[in-house]
């Protein structure tokens, strides 16, 4: 039976893999994010803002800075020391914007009264979860009528792309894509933007605007990222991720929803 995969066992690789020594995958998910988020206006003003599956706490931090009232919320107690350090390293007269809470997403639900956040930020959680879409579901009853959702999420056509260039047919052809929770940083639950998409209108959000992470920096051998000037990667990286065919094979979707006011 599947369970969600919390990074326990997980937190010191995913810190190697995608945020340490400027790697240029944490850069350029992090470029890409924070430059959708500044396209929108409503971060303009103070909010009260979940960081729901926090990690080590970027996204955190940097609202934090901007003035935003922010709960770091993220059940992986390896992960919340993470947080803590870079925190501390970051941060000086915002640290206190800060409200840390170790919890998964549901024990934080089931506690948080309903409408209560301005803004829910949900970055590369959904796919390690056993039920995204009934999680997604008592995510959003805490966001207020009037918030935005910033979704971020594993997209299972990348995943199958990389199978299929990489020569390792027999998942595709057995349908076996998702990871079976054994198999490290792989996600249990890789999504299919269309259907998520289908969710959230079907959760009465709005779609404002809709970016694909990674589109074409995965696909490049390891060694020829080596020869690839950062600055270059994320001005071709920005430049297509709204952009289709671009976007679809994008490693990420990230999507920034308006809940309409009641």
């Amino acid at each position: 039976m599947k369970k969600d995969q919390i990074f326990d066992d997980l937190s010191q690789r995913f810190q190697r893999k995608i945020y340490s020594n400027n790697d240029p995958r944490g850069a350029i998910r992090l470029h890409i994010i924070q430059d959708d988020l500044q396209q929108h206006s409503f971060l303009s003003q103070p909010l009260s803002v979940l960081d729901a599956g926090a990690g080590m706490g970027q996204m955190s931090c940097w609202l934090a800075q901007q003035g935003h009232q922010v709960v770091l919320a993220e059940p992986s107690g390896e992960m919340m020391r993470a947080a803590q350090r870079y925190i501390h390293d970051t941060l000086d007269t915002h640290s206190a914007n800060i409200t840390l809470d170790q919890s998964t997403i549901q024990s934080l639900c089931a506690t948080t009264p309903p409408a209560h956040f301005d803004v829910i930020v949900c970055h590369a959680v959904l796919e390690w979860l056993a039920k995204p879409h009934e999680t997604l579901t008592q995510l959003l009853k805490t966001l207020k009528p009037g918030g935005w959702l910033s979704l971020m999420f594993f997209n299972q056509h990348s995943k199958v792309l990389r199978h299929l260039v990489g020569g390792d047919l027999k998942p595709v052809l057995a349908g076996r894509i998702a990871s079976n929770g054994n198999s490290g940083l792989a996600p249990i639950s890789p999504l299919i933007p269309l259907e998520v998409k289908a969710w959230l209108e079907a959760l009465n959000l709005e779609i404002h605007s809709w970016s694909g992470v990674r589109c074409f920096y995965d696909y490049a051998h390891p060694e020829v990222r080596k020869r690839m000037a950062l600055d270059d990667v994320l001005t071709l990286e920005r430049r297509y991720s709204q952009q289709e065919p671009w976007r679809s094979i994008a490693r990420y979707q990230h999507m920034i929803c308006y809940k309409p006011a009641i």
